[in-house]
């Protein structure tokens, strides 16, 4: 999206924006309504559990009694970098691929396992997550959880919701909850700049002729026929709005590679140019929420995820590592940027989810990769959760689903099955925001 699409946008859909009002008033009070922060992370393609969110021993579970277990953790198969044994978290283990940074904030994340997703269908599966209702067929019912969240928290930051990389939906929110997406980490600071005209390469006398016809136009009359209606009204307050954004200098805080995001730039290991990259998401969600540009961000930490051959041993658990890595530095970053007026963290006015839209087959297949399994699981962290613990579970043999204790989170002969609408009712819940519309209840025992 470049500058002048982004003022298309936002004068004609409002997807991005709210009522018109002073921009600099707004980013340094407070949300009247929620003082929250919300972060929906999904990693692309399908993760595998075992390298990740549900690891075994492989001294338990191996080739020489798959058979019995249903279960291949393979840990051998991955390049020598990697442990072939679990990562110890305390309270809990986790995968190889999870790496050492995510373990070190074991009591910042709660892990749910035993997800039942019913469907081995990538857009079904992710979208099933991203709006925490069963899609109908492919289609996504209803709104993203995180529109959800925007719709309640409020319109007082500039671009209320900041999406990239991942599917949103807005059905009956109001217009600035809509994700205002982006296709690239770096295009974010050209559409916050100021260039409300024509680009500069367009020659003068060209420049001229354009002006001296929108000289000449007419006025609408603002009080008779379209010009006079709601609509209307709506796109003359977001035109306006857009213009506070791109004139408030907010775009020097995602120039990357600047000399002022230096410190950025070190806490996230970027490179310079290449910030397209689970750290670079990682760096602009963060970014966005700690200079008062969004109160909520959607976006993918990890990509290409989907691998049913031999690359699921090479670039599966590279890809993954560097996702996990990238949630531990934003996390990080967020525990160690004061909240607005100086009460606490950041962190500890956001809540964080970390979805994939399946898991990988726990036994390797015969093109020497994995292919879609129907559990899942999720990672869900900050305000308002319990870190340091693990609820639900997967069995043995085949990694299926546990019934459990909704109550108490433990397993239970006759109880239910996690699905992702308990998850992220759960993530509403924390948040302290309403999450009837899901009609689902939440995880208790995750809630602090």
């Amino acid at each position: 999206m470049n500058r002048r699409d982004f003022l298309k946008t936002a004068g004609l859909s409002a997807a991005a924006f709210g009522l018109s009002e002073g921009l600099l008033g707004r980013v340094a009070r407070a949300a009247e309504q929620h003082d929250r922060y919300v972060i929906v992370g999904y990693f692309e393609g399908g993760w595998d559990a075992l390298l990740g969110l549900d690891p075994r021993d492989p001294a338990l579970f191996n080739e020489a009694n798959m058979r019995e277990t249903g279960i291949q953790p393979a840990y051998d198969r991955l390049p020598p970098a990697f442990s072939r044994a679990p990562i110890s978290a305390g309270p809990f283990e986790l995968g190889p691929a999870a790496g050492d940074e995510l373990a070190a904030l074991s009591a910042d994340f709660s892990i749910v396992r035993g997800i039942n997703m019913a469907t081995l269908t990538h857009e079904v599966g992710r979208r099933y997550f991203i709006t925490g209702r069963a899609p109908s067929g492919l289609q996504a019912r209803g709104n993203s959880v995180a529109t959800l969240c925007c719709g309640q928290i409020g319109a007082d930051r500039p671009v209320p919701h900041l999406a990239h990389q991942i599917e949103n939906y807005n059905v009956d929110q109001p217009s600035f909850a809509g994700a205002m997406s982006v296709a690239a980490v770096d295009h974010v600071q050209y559409i916050l700049q100021e260039n409300l005209g024509l680009p500069t390469d367009v020659p003068a006398n060209v420049k001229g002729a354009l002006g001296a016809y929108w000289a000449r136009r007419q006025n609408c009359d603002p009080t008779s026929g379209a010009a006079g209606s709601r609509a209307a009204a709506l796109y003359a307050e977001n035109r306006s709005r857009a213009r506070e954004v791109v004139t408030s200098a907010l775009h020097r805080n995602f120039q990357f590679g600047g000399a002022e995001l230096l410190g950025v730039r070190q806490h996230y290991g970027l490179v310079d140019g290449q910030f397209e990259t689970p750290y670079g998401r990682a760096a602009l969600a963060a970014q966005a929420l700690k200079v008062g540009l969004s109160r909520v961000v959607s976006l993918s930490f990890s990509m290409q995820l989907d691998t049913h051959d031999q690359s699921w041993a090479t670039d599966h658990p590279v890809r993954l590592l560097d996702g996990f890595t990238a949630l531990a530095r934003l996390i990080a970053d967020l525990k160690a940027s004061p909240a607005p007026g100086g009460a606490g963290s950041l962190w500890d006015k956001t809540t964080l989810v970390c979805f994939s839209e399946f898991t990988r087959t726990p036994r390797i297949n015969d093109r020497n990769g994995r292919d879609h399994h129907l559990g899942n699981c999720a990672l869900i962290a900050g305000a308002g959760i319990r870190g340091g613990q693990v609820v639900g579970s997967s069995d043995s043999p085949g990694m299926g689903p546990v019934p459990i204790d909704f109550a108490t989170g433990l397993a239970q002969e006759g109880g239910k099955t996690i699905a992702p609408e308990h998850v992220m009712s759960t993530l509403l819940a924390a948040a302290g925001l309403d999450a009837s519309s899901l009609r689902s209840e939440s995880l208790p025992t995750l809630l602090g």
